[in-house]
């Protein structure tokens, strides 16, 4: 097997044609993270930009087998592996294919790669070790054998919690803190992305894996969705004039959309627009709260969610570390229900 760079218009179209075929007509496949992909594929955005993307295809006999693209954002000491896809049962491909990826790292000067990143924690992380619905909006699918491939090396596991709403919003005490929660200013939607950033990287900033982001990030990211977007979606906590935590959370859109094939920004749009009452799931996707408020300020974010989120049938979290044990132990508490497991694989260079 040969590995080729993806470097013309031609090779780009090969690598997500390969793509789609592996995920056509997967009842628990829903595109939406095709947009992440053209981001980092096609350096749209400014992160893309000032990160290393080294995309490649392993090619046999004029087949493609497999398709990944190897990133290195410098705030980081490793090499990533996003977007990893291959075709079943080919194993030694595959350590082909890591052989490559090593000696793109050593000259780059790192010691190790994590295989399951795109690119960026807020891009969506981890491979799928098992899957019994469709993937939800902003959290990743892969094959469930891709993680056979990697089963020999370092594993580092997350989950995805649920529970109705209903079981949740009224176990969480009433307390008097003197901590506001407003809503996202729409008519201020660039600088609203930027004190998203900010309060983000000064709270899950300390995540497993989480990098420094720059000026634009969550602009960049985020303002596609502005149709999608209402101001109760993503909510501030202030104490005393300050921005102390914040809470994102949105109807899981995927689950009216097209399972196994390419949706469009025009089709998911229409049919968000037209099913939007059957949606029965609410994603929390992420909460970060300054250390000294976070029991408080956690509260009053989440009871604020409650008001918009009762006639939902399920809330689902994104994913969480299970080596983050303050966050295991809040989800495990509250929302209880394992309901998908993922991974991050590392490998020694």
């Amino acid at each position: 097997m040969q590995i080729i760079p993806v470097i013309s218009k031609k090779q780009q179209r090969a690598f997500k044609k390969f793509r789609r075929r592996l995920y056509k007509d997967d009842p628990y496949y829903v595109s939406t993270a095709e947009f992440t992909l053209d981001m980092l594929l096609y350096r749209q955005t400014a992160f893309a930009k000032s990160i290393h993307i080294h995309p490649v295809m392993g090619v046999e006999d004029g087949k493609i087998l497999l398709a990944a693209l190897l990133i290195h954002n410098p705030k980081d000491d490793y090499l990533q592996i996003s977007f990893f896809e291959a075709l079943d049962g080919i194993g030694t491909q595959v350590e082909i294919f890591l052989q490559y990826a090593r000696e793109h790292a050593r000259k780059l000067g790192l010691s190790r790669i994590m295989i399951g990143l795109n690119g960026h924690l807020s891009y969506g992380v981890g491979l799928s070790l098992d899957m019994h619905a469709p993937n939800t909006f902003d959290s990743t699918y892969s094959k469930p054998y891709y993680a056979k491939y990697f089963e020999k090396y370092t594993k580092h596991e997350l989950v995805a919690f649920e529970n109705r709403p209903a079981d949740v919003i009224p176990t969480l005490p009433q307390r008097r803190t003197g901590v506001t929660v407003r809503k996202l200013d729409m008519r201020h939607f660039e600088s609203e992305m930027e004190l998203f950033r900010e309060i983000c990287d000064r709270t899950i900033g300390t995540t497993f894996l989480f990098s420094p982001t720059d000026h634009g990030h969550f602009f960049d990211l985020l303002d596609p969705m502005t149709f999608f977007l209402r101001p109760e979606n993503i909510l501030f906590a202030e104490k005393d004039g300050e921005v102390v935590g914040f809470v994102f959370w949105h109807p899981d859109y995927n689950e009216v959309l097209k399972k196994g094939k390419p949706n469009s920004l025009l089709t998911i749009a229409l049919r968000y627009t037209l099913g939007k009452s059957r949606i029965k799931r609410v994603k929390l996707n992420s909460i970060g709260v300054k250390k000294q408020y976070r029991t408080v300020a956690t509260l009053a974010l989440l009871r604020e969610v409650g008001r918009y989120v009762s006639r939902y049938e399920t809330v689902e979290t994104n994913f969480v570390w299970v080596n983050n044990q303050n966050s295991m132990t809040a989800n495990l508490g509250y929302l209880k229900n394992v309901t998908r497991k993922f991974a991050v694989y590392e490998v020694e260079v």
